[in-house]
Parts: C-alpha cells; sequence; structure tokens
C-alpha cells in the first residue's frame, strides 16, 4: 500500500509531529520513510546588485545552510533511530514546494506526511509550502497538526 512514505522536514514542531505519524504508519506497514529538507539558497540579488551581499557572505549563508539542514536531518533519523534500516535523508537546494513535488513523483512515492505549517509561520489554515504541495500533488497527502 504505502511503501514509500516522503517526510519533508524543517526542524519545526509541525514536521517533529510529521515524523512522529510517519513512524506509525511505517511501523505498521512495514514501509520505508524518507525524509527530504530542502535549502532553500538562492543568489540573494548577485551579481545584479554587488552592492548588497558579498559573494563571500552568500558563500557562508549557503554553508551554514547545508550545516543547518544535516542537523535537522540528524534530528530526523534520531526519532526514527529504531528503525533506521528503513530510513533515509536527503538535502536538497531549491524552491521548497516545488522539490517535494518533484522529489514525490520522481521517487515513487506512495505517500506524504507534512506538518500543516513549518518554520515560516502561519498562513491561513495551513503554511505556504504546505498548501502549494497540497494543492498541486497528484499523489496521498496527510496533513498533521
Amino acid at each position: 500500500m504505502f511503501k514509500k512514505i516522503l517526510v519533508p522536514v524543517d526542524g519545526s514542531k509541525f514536521s517533529d509531529m510529521a515524523i512522529e505519524k510517519a513512524k506509525e504508519i511505517a511501523g505498521a506497514l512495514g514501509s520505508e520513510i524518507i525524509l527530504l529538507n530542502v535549502l532553500e539558497v538562492s543568489k540573494i540579488d548577485y551579481p545584479s546588485n554587488p552592492y548588497k551581499f558579498s559573494p563571500e557572505l552568500i558563500e557562508n549563508y549557503q554553508n551554514e545552510s547545508r550545516i543547518i539542514a544535516s542537523k535537522i536531518l540528524a534530528v530526523g533519523q534520531s526519532l526514527l533511530s529504531n528503525m533506521s534500516d528503513k530510513v533515509s535523508a536527503h538535502a536538497v537546494e531549491g524552491n521548497p514546494s516545488e522539490v517535494i513535488l518533484n522529489y514525490a513523483n520522481s521517487n515513487d512515492i506512495d505517500l506524504v506526511i507534512m506538518g500543516s505549517n513549518g518554520i515560516g509561520g502561519v498562513l491561513n489554515l495551513l503554511g505556504s509550502v504546505t498548501r502549494k504541495v497540497a494543492l498541486s500533488i497528484k499523489k496521498p497527502i496527510l496533513i498533521v497538526r
């Protein structure tokens, strides 16, 4: 039924709740869990506005983002430590909703489990990334709150 479960994670309490729900479902069904963190790394106006941010600052920001992604994925994996043989973790750069949709469609994902809100706060009843994914995905999605 649900052989592969994708759980986008951002370090928020809602993403931790999504991990817990994925653990419950995967435990019952023997599913694989894929944790996905999306690094929203951009050029931040450089070089179109070279006085705004230096290349060094941008590189430091990107490196720090990668370190944070590793930490977020490590926390997610620790929440799933008793089923580590069925858990994988990936960090991908790009637009969060686009990356989640592309990943789900390109990797034979059977179910996406997401928190209702992320670190960005609240937009109506759903976070903006969750909302975009929920409205566009063609696969089953479970939104946890």
